[in-house]
């Protein structure tokens, strides 16, 4: 394989130029690249995602329906599952979040996360401002 030529595709993704998702105390930054979205969240303590979520999504569901592949630059989140199990995420953790969870930020310091996805761009795109 030449790679002396694959930098000709690279692009650097910058957030602040990205779609804005205010979602009261959670904020997205969603920049899309064809069928790839990459998303920097922030989820402010308080943050609840049955209020200020559920609310802008199709049919208002429980529990997350999406994936979630990322990592979490700041803060500590704790993760619900339907089952009642939990997991918690601290600063500098990559993770793959199953649907059919609620998020928490636990701690004063909000949570700031990078996501990746090829799968999420029509549940952005759908959503209510």
């Amino acid at each position: 394989t030449n790679y002396s030529d694959a930098h000709a595709d690279m692009t650097i993704i910058d957030y602040s130029a990205g779609t804005l998702k205010d979602m009261g105390l959670a904020q997205a930054k969603v920049v899309t690249m064809d069928d790839k979205t990459t998303m920097e969240i922030t989820l402010k303590p308080g943050f609840d995602w049955l209020k200020e979520v559920s609310p802008k999504l199709p049919g208002c569901p429980e529990w997350c329906p999406a994936n979630h592949f990322g990592y979490l630059q700041s803060g500590t989140m704790k993760v619900q599952y339907k089952d009642g199990s939990t997991e918690t995420v601290n600063a500098g953790s990559s993770y793959n979040i199953p649907p059919g969870h609620l998020p928490e930020v636990i701690g004063d310091i909000p949570c700031v996360m990078v996501e990746f996805s090829q799968s999420t761009a029509a549940v952005v795109k759908d959503m209510k401002d």
